[in-house]
């Protein structure tokens, strides 16, 4: 047998392997990573509520990584995904820099300013606006006075007098305990900020290039590719 011939084959039949492989893989992306089942029901969410895509982040008010993902990352994903009806967005509110919980129970009287109609964009603009403002996280900022300032600033919808007795009786500590603790035991005891999670898949890399692949290769497994 001449062994060279059988050689040339060989690589040829690989290399044909390859190609169809890399045809398949064009049309059949990899699946992502291991997904896990989020609950969020009852936290604020804004986007379209039938998208196939689901992007959860939990937010910590006193984090600087969260002020930076919110003023910089935040915007553009809104943007290009939010206000296109691509995906829906959820804020999972956490506390645990000290000092920290009044901004977080903040959060929630925002939110949940009528008990009865939860208001979703209200949260998200406070939320912002807090971001935007946000001191250091070595300062205790997180004050009745500086809470009801921020209120003000981000919109007359909020009612001032509603948010300082909800701040005073810490109406959702609560509720800022518990998501705590489902961070907590989701992440597997290091809760960190901000983590955030597509389709139940959480993000290692937080660069808007990243979340953007990340989202598009989820609408493609779910059969969304405009």
């Amino acid at each position: 047998m001449d062994f060279r011939y059988s050689k040339q084959l060989v690589l040829v039949t690989l290399a044909a392997l390859m190609g169809l492989s890399a045809v398949l893989f064009h049309q059949h992306p990899a699946p992502l990573s291991t997904a896990i089942e989020l609950d969020t029901k009852g936290q604020p969410t804004i986007g379209y509520s039938k998208a196939p895509v689901h992007l959860v982040i939990f937010e910590e008010p006193k984090c600087p990584d969260c002020k930076n993902f919110t003023n910089h990352i935040f915007p553009k994903i809104k943007k290009d995904f939010i206000d296109t009806n691509k995906i829906l967005y959820t804020i999972i509110p956490v506390s645990f820099i000290p000092n920290s919980m009044p901004a977080a129970v903040a959060w929630l009287c925002v939110y949940n300013q009528d008990e009865e109609y939860p208001n979703d964009a209200l949260f998200f603009s406070y939320v912002e606006h807090m971001y935007a403002k946000q001191p250091s996280e070595r300062l205790d900022w997180a004050t009745e006075k500086n809470l009801e300032q921020f209120a003000k600033e981000t919109s007359p919808a909020i009612r001032l007098k509603s948010l300082k007795d909800c701040i005073a009786r810490e109406g959702h500590r609560i509720q800022i305990e518990k998501n705590t603790k489902y961070g907590m035991k989701i992440m597997k005891g290091e809760l960190g900020t901000p983590t955030l999670y597509i389709n139940g898949v959480q993000v290692d890399d937080m660069s808007y290039a990243n979340i953007r692949k990340m989202i598009e290769s989820a609408r493609q497994q779910k059969g969304n590719k405009s």
